[in-house]
């Protein structure tokens, strides 16, 4: 692993000399004796969608709570990459899901689901709900990123393999009933999942009407899971966070940029236009091969389009926190918000997305929305803009737990909630 950031084990910190730490809220900060967090992952939920759509429960939630300005996704803005980083509060040079699906040289074998998501190889850190296990809370996990792994013999006390059709009124019948358990047995943190922004956002392109009715459909779910956390006397004690993973950007059809009349495929491997998925239009490339191959294909991109930039490894800029020892690309390749990358000499995929992200994490367009409600949050406040890496860490605070080493930094932690959780 690279250097972190911050270590936030006190023992660890101490021992090299720089004590960084988050003390827990108090029984006085927080409404209950046990607080309890439900995260929802709202898959490309923008920053802006409540600006956009109505969706009264969402806004119910921001009103009593916050709603930041937005919040930064790791490198590079896609699914797998930026909710594993909310569950472990780390870059993916560290965690290992450089994408959705990373390839590895020293493995020399690709991920590929579902087998993957359960192969431990593939998966580093500590998911903050093996946190909360190994300190003696329970919890319940539904389709999260990592959460099908067993971490040295840990997993959540409930957790399920990802079904993509199972019925979103299942999915809240299932979460709510977790919380009908009797109080020892309830999870302390529990978290679900729901993609279908994403899905009508890839279809359509960002921020159309039909984006708009699949805003309102999760937020009709997430007024049941509240009603029912309420029907239930836990709604006073519990901190729903709704967070997601990235923006979304419309990529027209003449915007696209064509990489084979300048890379030589029969000397390098691209994942995105060669592996399983087969050519399409990608946001990124990921290209592995030989130093004299890869040099090649570098100069030869070198301002080719104005669309487009490469970088080799080693020379990407410093916050893009992605090359990881074995599995990041020995160029990377990155279009413009808006653009995409393909070969005209590959066959095509059976399907085109209008709607595109994994572009740059710092435009704003690939911000990822953030709400945040309960004892643990001010009321109606909007935080400035912060890294997604701070999540792991904020909920450690709110459940009172001794953080793993995480990149999150405290005093974002601490600006979230009021001064609830404050750094040392």
């Amino acid at each position: 692993m690279t250097p972190i950031r911050f270590f936030l084990a006190l023992a660890t910190a101490c021992a090299l000399g720089a004590c960084a730490s988050v003390d827990a809220p108090s029984d006085t900060d927080l409404a209950g004796d046990e607080p309890i967090v439900l995260m929802i992952g709202v898959d490309g939920l923008t920053a802006d969608a409540l600006d956009r759509f109505e969706a009264p429960n969402l806004q119910a939630l921001a009103d009593r709570g916050i709603r930041p300005h937005g919040m930064v996704p790791v490198m590079p803005s896609v699914t797998f990459t930026n909710f594993y980083s909310i569950a472990t509060g780390l870059y993916p040079e560290d965690h290992g899901m450089i994408n959705n699906h990373p390839f590895d040289r020293e493995l020399n074998e690709g991920f590929v689901n579902p087998m993957s998501a359960q192969d431990s190889r593939w998966w580093a850190g500590e998911p903050i709900w093996i946190t909360a296990e190994r300190q003696g809370l329970s919890t319940a996990i539904m389709f999260w990123l990592g959460s099908e792994v067993e971490f040295a013999g840990d997993r959540p006390t409930r957790w399920t393999p990802y079904e993509h059709n199972k019925p979103y009124e299942e999915r809240v019948a299932e979460v709510l009933a977790w919380f009908d358990a009797p109080a020892a047995e309830r999870p302390r943190f529990a978290a679900v999942y729901f993609d279908l922004v994403d899905t009508i956002g890839h279809r359509t392109g960002a921020n159309t009407p039909e984006v708009g009715q699949a805003i309102a459909t999760i937020d009709r779910h997430v007024g049941d899971l509240v009603a029912g956390l309420e029907a239930r006397g836990l709604l006073d004690q519990t901190n729903i966070i709704i967070v997601s993973d990235h923006g979304m950007a419309t990529n027209p059809e003449d915007q696209v940029v064509h990489v084979d009349q300048w890379i030589d495929f029969s000397t390098v491997y691209i994942p995105e236009l060669e592996g399983r998925g087969g050519n399409g239009y990608r946001p990124f490339l990921n290209v592995y091969g030989e130093p004299e191959a890869i040099d090649a294909a570098y100069e030869a991109l070198q301002g080719a389009h104005p669309h487009m930039r490469a970088w080799r490894r080693g020379e990407m800029p410093a916050h893009f926190r992605f090359d990881h020892p074995s599995r990041g690309p020995d160029l990377f390749v990155l279009a413009d918000a808006g653009w995409a990358l393909s070969a005209r000499d590959l066959p095509m995929g059976p399907y085109r997305s209008l709607g595109v992200h994994g572009y740059e994490n710092i435009d704003p367009v690939m911000h990822a929305g953030f709400i945040a409600a309960g004892p643990a949050f001010p009321q109606g406040e909007r935080p400035d803009v912060f890294e997604n890496i701070n999540v792991y860490l904020l909920i450690a605070c709110i459940l009172g737990l001794d953080p793993a080493e995480t990149e999150g930094d405290p005093a974002v932690v601490s600006a979230l909630t009021g001064g609830r959780c404050t750094a040392q």
